[in-house]
Formats: structure tokens, C-alpha cells, sequence
């Protein structure tokens, strides 16, 4: 008699066809007929060719193992059967046991899963830390290079030149400052510092001659920048007032050329500052190269900032 679990045993087999050496390995196994009297010997594979006719109870083989369900010599004898099989060069271990591994084998991987879902978050996290050092070392460096503030390279120390948050910066020479960005001289320069009120937020703008980010080459970049003042700890944070820039044509031929930005409550640029100055943010597509020759006279440009005050309680 046939085992009537064979084809159990198989369909089991079946679901590890992912590794198709482990599955040759089993069906290449060596076992016995489970029939008592049959001397039947060959592999798990042949054993589907092979018939015979039980007369005797159902015992041990060397390789399978007989349960009957039912001692009754009148009754049919129904088997359940392990198989055991080399998998993968290791110690032999019986199909249930291969399925728990696989199973303990799934759950470590979901869990390396999200821990390297995790790394990739810090790894992001720490990414942009980095990127706001390197913005806070290029500005120390460049006020080193400047430590009176005369030429407008670094933040001045100078007294403030508004207290009304309106600010009309006078950038002299720009050819020469569009050069020297070019040639990596000096990227930037900043303006005098103003503020919203006597008591209020104390700021800078920064300006890229030849850009930054996605107007590097081709735009002029206009970003606001907060720094520390005697008065942050009564002013509210997060930084929240729209800001407007506005390049004037000292011919009053054309309109102003504007751009207004609502600050992000979420960066860390207009949080309250703890060091001298945060990173500056704006529009770094403020005015195109092919544009600023229109607003240009005496190879100067003037700059307007202006700071909505709606909403600051002090």
C-alpha cells in the first residue's frame, strides 16, 4: 500500500522551491518501502513507481516512521511519515522543522527591515545637521576674512541700521562681486543689520551674485538670515512674518521686481537662534542674470527688503 501522505509531503516540499537544491537534496533522500514486508529500497522520488500490497502491521523503517491510526488488521491502515534530508550541507532536519526556521528566518528579516529604515532616517537627519554647520562654518569663515564687517563679506557687529523692518541695501560694484563669485573668491555678502522693532528680531540678508542651490550660474540669490539678539527670549518663535523683496530701478522707468516668501515654522532657520546666526533661506531664484542689468546704474543695485509686522505682540 501506498503511504497516504505522500502527496501532503510533496505539496510541503513544494513551498520551498525557492531553493531548489534543498528540494533535489529531499527527493534524492534514501528511504525504505513502510510496508513491513516489502524489502523496497530507493529514493523519495522513485517511490512514486512503487506499489505493493501490505499484509503485515506497520512497523519502523530505517529512514520513515509508521504510526497507524488504527490497530484493527481489518481496517485500513492510514501512516503519518517524517522524511529527513540534508539541506544545504548542514544537519539533517525534518520538513516541519525547515518550516519554523523559514518562519524565525522571515521575522529576523522584517526586523532588520525596519531597522535599517530606521539608519536611513538618521543617516538623512544627520545629513542635513551636517549641511547646517557647513553653512555656519562658511559664514564664520567669511567674517573671519572681514572682522570689521566694512565690505559686507560676513554679518557686521555694526549698531542696526532700521528698526522698523524695512531695509534698502545699496550694493556697490556688483560686476566685481559677480567676478569674484565666479571665480569662487567670495560667494556671498551680507547687509547691514536691521531689525523688526527696537526690541525685535534682529536680521541680515545675504546675497549670492551669481546664486546658490538651483540658481547657481544664472540667477542672483536673495536669502534672510536670523541672528542672535538681546531680545529673543520675549519675542515669539518660530519666525513667522512674510517677508517681500524688491529690487528698485533707480530710473523709476519700471516696476520693482518682487518677490515675497512665507517662512517654513518647521526649518530650523527661523527658529530662535543659539548660535551667531542661523542658516539664511529665501529665493534663491530671486532675479536672473539677464535681468538685473535693467535695474543696474553705476554698476549699483538697490535691494528693499520689508518685513510684514501684522501679528508681532511684544
Amino acid at each position: 500500500m501506498r503511504a497516504s501522505l505522500l502527496p501532503e509531503m510533496r505539496e510541503r516540499a513544494l513551498q520551498f522551491h525557492s531553493d531548489k537544491a534543498a528540494e533535489n537534496d529531499a527527493l534524492d533522500t534514501q528511504i525504505a518501502c513502510p510496508n513491513f514486508d516489502c524489502r523496497w529500497t530507493g529514493t523519495l522520488k522513485s517511490y512514486q513507481e512503487h506499489s505493493c500490497h501490505p499484509e503485515a502491521p506497520i512497523g519502523t523503517t530505517k529512514n520513515a516512521t509508521l504510526i497507524p491510526e488504527d490497530q484493527n488488521e481489518n481496517k485500513e491502515r492510514e501512516a503519518h511519515w517524517s522524511v529527513t534530508a540534508p539541506i544545504m550541507g548542514g544537519p539533517s532536519l525534518n520538513i516541519e522543522a525547515v518550516q519554523l526556521r523559514m518562519e524565525a528566518l522571515e521575522l529576523m528579516v522584517a526586523s532588520l527591515r525596519r531597522q535599517l529604515n530606521q539608519q536611513v532616517s538618521n543617516v538623512k537627519t544627520l545629513q542635513h545637521c551636517c549641511s547646517q554647520y557647513e553653512e555656519l562654518l562658511k559664514i564664520s569663515q567669511e567674517t573671519h576674512n572681514s572682522p570689521h564687517g566694512t565690505k559686507g563679506s560676513g554679518p557686521s557687529t555694526q549698531e542696526l541700521v532700521s528698526t522698523d523692518g524695512t531695509l534698502i541695501w545699496k550694493v556697490e560694484n556688483f560686476s566685481k562681486l559677480l567676478k569674484d563669485a565666479k571665480s569662487g573668491k567670495r560667494h556671498s555678502i551680507f547687509s547691514p543689520a536691521f531689525a523688526t522693532h527696537p526690541f525685535g528680531y534682529r536680521l541680515y540678508v545675504r546675497l549670492y551674485p551669481d546664486g546658490d542651490g538651483v540658481g547657481k550660474g544664472g540667477h542672483l540669490s536673495v536669502f534672510l538670515a536670523l541672528a542672535k539678539g538681546p531680545y529673543d527670549d520675549i519675542l515669539p518663535w518660530p519666525f513667522r512674518q512674510k517677508v517681500t523683496f524688491s529690487l528698485l530701478d533707480p530710473t523709476r522707468r519700471k516696476s520693482p521686481l518682487m518677490e515675497t516668501f512665507l517662512p517654513d515654522p518647521h526649518s530650523t532657520s527661523f527658529q530662535q537662534p543659539h548660535q551667531k546666526l542661523n542658516v539664511a533661506s529665501g529665493s534663491p531664484l530671486f532675479a536672473s542674470h539677464v535681468e538685473i542689468p535693467n535695474y543696474l546704474k553705476d554698476d549699483t543695485l538697490f535691494l528693499k527688503v520689508a518685513v510684514d509686522l501684522t501679528g508681532i505682540d511684544i
